[in-house]
């Protein structure tokens, strides 16, 4: 079944790790001129993506025994950071049968997560009941429901936001910015 939903396990970008990936004092490594930063000639509308398209990856992977596809679509960015961050939407396939199966296997730890997730209190009022057994008999039919029964699932199993993109697929793609920085500057 294919739901549009926000991807779990991601932070955001806003006050996060993401948010000032640079590598202080290994400029050098990446042969950059001298006093020239990353700052200066990153695509930070393309690294956003990029991370964004990893991240759906590594969460596809987390959640496969449940899904069979994450497809990245589009970053969110609330026009004020007060009560949220950024989100990841997408688009994901997931087996219906395998998360019910899950869900009722852990109905006391997944009525928790409902409970404390969903129930009003001063300054927020949810949207959502805060009663597990209603969410069971629905969830599928609600966007928001099946992102955040995944983020049950990944919280439930241990799972992390996987920082380890951070590591190497950041370095390929600043890599990749200063070639295309170099090629237009050796154009002009």
């Amino acid at each position: 079944m294919k739901v549009k939903t926000y991807l779990p396990l991601f932070s955001g970008f806003y006050g996060s790790h993401w948010d000032d990936p640079c590598f202080d004092g290994e400029e050098e490594y990446f042969n950059l001129p001298e006093g020239m930063y990353f700052e200066e000639f990153i695509d930070w509308n393309a690294y956003h993506n990029h991370i964004a398209k990893e991240m759906c990856n590594e969460v596809e992977s987390l959640l496969s025994d449940f899904v069979s596809s994450i497809e990245f679509e589009k970053i969110s960015s609330p026009q004020y950071y007060n009560f949220e961050n950024d989100a990841i939407h997408c688009e994901i396939d997931f087996n219906e049968e395998s998360v019910m199966n899950y869900l009722n296997e852990n109905k006391d730890a997944f009525s928790t997560y409902i409970r404390e997730r969903y129930t009003s209190r001063d300054g927020f009022i949810s949207l959502y009941e805060n009663n597990a057994e209603e969410w069971l008999h629905e969830w599928q039919e609600d966007s928001h429901k099946v992102g955040s029964v995944l983020q049950f699932i990944c919280e439930n199993e241990g799972f992390e936001e996987p920082y380890y993109v951070d590591d190497c697929h950041i370095s390929l793609f600043y890599n990749q910015q200063i070639d295309q920085y170099e090629r237009k500057d050796i154009a002009d």
